[in-house]
């Protein structure tokens, strides 16, 4: 079934395509599951160079050298978000690194700035703006100044491994720091867009892997451009994005409705009728591309906390778990009848 749906993609990606593959949320298994057979199947047969993750950069280098046999894969993955601390996906993780081939990884988000501090004074550079960033401390704007000035610098020496990390920790304080209220934080997807185009391998196929909602090819999502809509408008038809949608079930997600900050299985908002999922599953496939299929919208938009206290409250439902967006956003879509909540993985498990 993976096989011949990965052939269906092929004439579309061609020898050097972008395959977009997003989740409708961050804690599906079903959607992990399924992103990772398409991964897997393109490794095997030698197509994928890169696997792209909604990751840090520089924790992505360490993922990069683990996946090529330079360190341990697990203690890579306890860098990263704990978005992605799931058995579903380390285990995927750990099956890429068997089938090999040369597979790169790119950590293509701005997230965990202190990392690409610390990255940066292992290399050598020092001021005491970077000194506090790896410090995790609170910077003020003089600093904030200070430290995008200290990184241009870098940044201009053209040093293949400095300035990439100074790039990333400029482009989070543009996203972040600049705008403590986060008026600016859309900026974070034209960054992680650029970000990615930088790092594309001269040959072969990439996996993007992010929420459909950064997929997605709309030049206005939450105040700016997409990172779909950027990598789109460079890449054109090279860029194939699948949006990836679900059903009733359950998400791995943190519910602020019960006073916890931890992970656990928190139940789906229903579907509601007139929905793009309504539709799909009226329609009765599990993949459709925009020439077989097209919604107006809306399609559901869970994130890592799912707020159940909303779900009875039918107005602040839809305006919290719906985007009112057609399904042209993405070139196809896979739509999955279940979703089970993917398990939180012990550290280095």
């Amino acid at each position: 079934m993976t096989a011949a749906l990965v052939d269906r993609l092929l004439p579309a990606l061609g020898e050097n395509g972008v395959l977009g593959l997003g989740e409708p949320t961050h804690g599906s298994a079903e959607a992990v599951a399924w992103k990772f057979e398409i991964i897997h199947d393109l490794a095997r047969r030698g197509l994928l160079a890169t696997l792209a993750v909604e990751e840090s950069y520089a924790v992505g280098r360490r993922v990069d050298a683990a996946l090529r046999g330079e360190g341990d894969l697990d203690a890579a993955w306890d860098l990263g978000s704990s978005l992605w601390n799931t058995t579903t996906i380390r285990k995927g993780m750990r099956r890429l690194r068997r089938i090999g081939g040369g597979v790169g990884f790119v950590g293509f988000d701005v997230s965990k700035p202190y990392l690409t501090a610390r990255a940066l004074l292992a290399l050598g550079h020092e001021g005491p703006v970077l000194r506090a960033v790896a410090a995790r401390t609170m910077l003020g704007g003089e600093d904030v100044a200070a430290l995008e000035n200290l990184c241009r610098a870098i940044e201009a020496d053209e040093d293949r491994c400095s300035a990439p990390l100074a790039r990333q920790l400029r482009r989070y304080a543009d996203a972040y720091l600049a705008a403590p209220d986060l008026a600016r934080l859309h900026r974070r997807d034209v960054h992680m867009a650029r970000t990615l185009l930088e790092n594309l391998p001269a040959q072969g196929i990439t996996v993007v892997w992010a929420h459909n909602e950064h997929l997605a090819r709309t030049p206005d999502s939450f105040g700016g451009p997409a990172m779909g809509y950027v990598l789109h408008d460079v890449l054109g038809d090279r860029y194939v994005p699948v949006g990836v949608l679900c059903g009733e079930g359950e998400c791995r997600a943190v519910d602020p409705s019960t006073g916890s900050d931890d992970y656990s299985a928190v139940p789906l908002p229903s579907i509601r009728p007139g929905t793009t999922e309504d539709a799909l599953r009226a329609l009765g496939t599990g993949f459709v591309t925009t020439e077989e299929f097209t919604h107006p919208g809306p399609r559901r938009f869970l994130g890592w906390a799912i707020d159940t206290s909303l779900f009875d409250q039918p107005e602040a439902s839809r305006a919290t778990f719906e985007v009112n967006r057609p399904s042209t956003d993405f070139a196809a879509l896979a739509y999955l009848p279940w979703s089970t909540a993917d398990v939180t993985a012990p550290a280095s498990a």
